[in-house]
């Protein structure tokens, strides 16, 4: 017992040596500190957090399941911070949603995006300069296509600047062969995800996606061509990008043809899923 109370005056004494980050119960969205690191101090953990274990406990009564799993995953370990970043505390983010129709692709064998180009702040996709960040994207639009069997390639990845199309792809379908039939705004749909796998200014994205259109020709060969990866429908691989700095990423569609096929984009959402 005279042990443990020695180990508690232990602690008041630590305590005393921290700022108290809550004068009082905090409001709903306030900042403050959740715990203090310290060096060894009368032969305590110099790597375990200090936390102040009641308003610990309030705080969590406020957050999300899965925030409080993560958080908690962190404490227990005793090694608390590495976890507790390499998780993203949990949180979910909507990085882009569009609201209206994205500008029609038509009448072109050119590249172009479906939707504005979201950018990428410099060391987003590497929180705590640790690997890991998985983004995911899914679209959905419209297209109308001749009796004449063009193709058409999907796109997604990264450019310098913004408004262009991608100088990198992270995912690329191969040239899906549209049905030789008039298919007037039938619709197609994308989805796909992709997953830091090292950082730095030569950090490496790995990702992979599908699409699927009502108006491609269904054959097994244009099934394999709906598939995307780095470097079009097959051997997907990891590609490099400066995460040190602004990226933007757009999503494209190409036609192989000039005539009046046109594919328009009417949602676009792109999460981040820690």
């Amino acid at each position: 017992m005279r042990a443990f109370f020695t180990q508690e005056s232990r602690l008041r004494s630590l305590k005393k040596k921290i700022i108290d980050p809550f004068e009082a119960t905090r409001e709903r969205g306030a900042r403050g500190i959740l715990c203090a690191w310290v060096g060894d101090v009368d032969g305590l953990d110099p790597v375990a957090p200090q936390i102040e274990t009641k308003r610990y406990f309030d705080l969590l009564e406020l957050l999300p399941d899965k925030i409080v799993t993560n958080l908690e995953k962190g404490r227990l370990a005793h090694d608390g911070r590495y976890p507790m970043l390499k998780a993203g505390l949990g949180y979910e983010e909507l990085l882009s949603s569009v609201i209206v129709d994205g500008t029609a692709v038509h009448d072109s064998s050119t590249e172009n995006i479906l939707f504005p180009d979201l950018m990428i702040p410099a060391n987003y996709l590497q929180p705590g300069n640790i690997p890991g960040r998985t983004l995911q994207w899914k679209a959905r639009g419209r297209n109308t296509t001749l009796s004449t069997a063009g193709t058409l390639t999907f796109n997604i990845g990264h450019g310098a600047t913004a408004v262009t199309v991608p100088t990198t792809a992270w995912a690329k379908s191969g040239a899906i062969v549209m049905d030789a039939a008039v298919h007037t705004n039938e619709q197609w749909s994308l989805e796909g995800y992709a997953v830091v796998r090292s950082v730095g200014s030569g950090g490496t994205i790995f990702a992979q996606g599908t699409s699927n259109n009502a108006a491609q020709a269904f054959t097994a060969a244009n099934n394999v061509l709906s598939f995307m990866g780095s470097a079009g429908q097959a051997t997907p691989a990891a590609v490099t990008v400066d995460m040190t700095v602004n990226e933007f990423l757009a999503l494209t569609a190409k036609w192989s043809l000039t005539t009046a096929y046109s594919i328009t984009g009417h949602t676009y959402i792109l999460e981040a899923l820690n």
